[in-house]
């Protein structure tokens, strides 16, 4: 329950910054591909400020009047080129417009935007975006950047949507000695100048989203584990603070563990030639692909391990590698990972620990606030909340239950690996619901409706009525199309009794000698509101 209502707490306050991820693309914004950010910046913590360029490589697509990039008003953009040569521009919107004529369809070109200012401040992060100025104990800045809910130009330009994601990024950060910084990638060279400041040059040649692309800066000691993943080495760095090193390489051991069971269960660590990073960050923490932030100071929950690493971690298979283009499909990003949790707690202590992972927890944590399945072009700020996190778990949970065992790891199997024609392995909804239809070969659109699409749990209505010796139950679902089925439990003269039935939209009856009780769903497998008669 803490720790329900501490995410409760950190989602209120997720947008005090009126402007989100996702929604809409304009015209010209479809008609441009990014391939690749070049990210140069400076960042003076005295000042907290940022300052520098960002070269953006384009795919120039279909015909456009402008390039939009997206970038807060509150920056100050002194230069913009193209393939560098100077280029009018307007600022307004949150939106930078450049002047597009004379380039032609199917080129490539190379936008360069130079800009300074001063980062919002993040009130509550990683819910709320922007950036964090702290301190670590020994009195060296400690600078976090948050930007899921609100976007990736809290503070760099970009086209910021979560379908265009680069095939690769660079991720250059000048600071003062002696602080470090942890990205995304691989370290190329960290370049000391004789200003006392240092840049430190990070680079991954995988695709990524561009929320994900992220730094954090301290004054860190670095943690190297090499661990086997799948008969391969995996280099796991951690950068940690001086003041958290005790307890650093018991959580790497935890580390090891959760890499043995995700590859197991789910194949190789997607990003295998970069590494699995973590970075003490001062704020909880946060998915980013290469270099999970970690701010959960080793707390285990009541089960022995750290709940936080093991989710941040479940995300480089689902919602890095496994992504998604549009926000109205979020449930498949942290459904997952919230699911993943469960398998483990299965593995680790049972069926029965993992049936009440759902039954004592996750159900009660589902707010209803919405449906998990928005319409195309939503907003991050118009799915955020408890329910694709919850709700979208325990809709695996009972798809499980519905299509067995079999069929329903298959089922993960293929939507992490099957051949798809999706750029940058991006799924939807629809996506997954054809993969469950393949591998089943049943049409179950019907859940998926219900579940997905609606805000409210399905309805079973139950009739009571008593005989001379018997008493009759009827049951049904008021929802029409829908056979979910559901267990029965009751006791009678010859003792206690458990059926399973596929129940419709049609009454089925039960007779019942000596009636006693009858309870429905006791396992409580299936999100269901039951409406009572006598």
């Amino acid at each position: 329950m803490r720790r329900l209502l501490l995410i409760l707490s950190f989602l209120s306050l997720g947008f005090s910054i009126d402007i989100t991820s996702g929604g809409k693309l304009s015209k010209n914004q479809l008609g441009v591909d990014v391939r690749h950010y070049d990210i140069r910046l400076k960042i003076d913590p005295k000042r907290k400020m940022i300052s520098g360029y960002v070269d953006i490589k384009i795919k120039v697509i279909d015909e456009v009047r402008f390039i939009e990039l997206d970038l807060l008003n509150q920056y100050f953009i002194s230069k913009v080129m193209i393939d560098g040569v100077t280029t009018p521009f307007k600022h307004r919107d949150n939106t930078i417009f450049i002047k597009a004529q004379d380039i032609e369809t199917n080129s490539t070109i190379l936008v360069t935007v130079e800009y300074k200012g001063k980062p919002p401040i993040a009130e509550n992060p990683p819910w709320s975006g922007g950036f964090t100025w702290s301190k670590s104990k020994d009195g060296y800045p400690w600078i976090g950047v948050s930007c899921q809910a609100n976007g990736s130009h809290l503070w760099y330009p970009s086209k910021e949507h979560p379908s265009d994601e680069p095939e690769s990024a660079e991720i250059r950060i000048t600071v003062p000695k002696p602080l470090s910084v942890a990205s995304n990638g691989s370290l190329q060279s960290v370049k000391e100048h004789k200003n006392k400041w240092t840049t430190w040059h990070w680079s991954t040649k995988y695709s990524i989203n561009p929320y994900n692309i992220n730094f954090t800066v301290g004054h860190f000691e670095l943690i190297e584990r090499i661990v086997p993943s799948l008969g391969k080495p995996l280099r796991v760095q951690f950068y940690v603070l001086k003041e958290n090193l005790e307890g650093a390489e018991k959580l790497l051991d935890q580390v090891e563990i959760f890499v043995e069971f995700f590859t197991r269960n789910f194949g190789q660590f997607p990003w295998i030639e970069e590494k699995l990073g973590l970075v003490n960050t001062p704020y909880f923490g946060m998915e980013h692909q290469t270099m999970i932030a970690y701010g959960n100071d080793y707390k285990k929950n009541e089960k022995g391990y750290d709940f936080l690493l093991f989710h941040e971690m479940a995300h480089e298979w689902w919602g890095n590698y496994l992504s998604v283009s549009d926000w109205s499909d979020f449930w498949i990003h942290e459904g997952f990972a919230v699911y993943c949790e469960a398998l483990y707690i299965e593995e680790k202590y049972g069926y029965e620990e993992y049936n009440s992972f759902f039954t004592k927890n996750i159900s009660k944590k589902i707010p209803l606030s919405k449906p998990i399945v928005l319409e195309r072009n939503s907003t991050m700020s118009q799915i955020f909340g408890l329910d694709p996190y919850y709700k979208g778990a325990f809709v695996l949970h009972m798809l499980r239950y519905l299509v067995g065992d079999e069929k329903f790891f298959k089922i993960l199997k293929e939507l992490l690996h099957s051949k798809k024609d999706l750029p940058n392995n991006q799924i939807t909804t629809s996506d997954f619901i054809d993969i469950v239809h393949s591998v089943i070969e049943t049409n179950i659109d019907w859940f998926f409706k219900v579940y997905l699409y609606e805000n409210q749990y399905p309805i079973i209505n139950q009739k009571i009525s008593h005989g001379s010796n018997h008493t009759f139950v009827e049951l049904h679902w008021e929802n029409s199309d829908f056979s979910m089925p559901v267990e029965v439990f009751y006791k009678s003269n010859i003792g206690f009794t458990k059926k399973k039935l596929v129940l419709t939209n049609e009454p089925i009856m039960i007779a019942i000698p000596q009636y006693n009780k009858i309870r429905i769903d006791p396992d409580k497998r299936v999100l269901l509101t039951i409406h009572k008669k006598e």
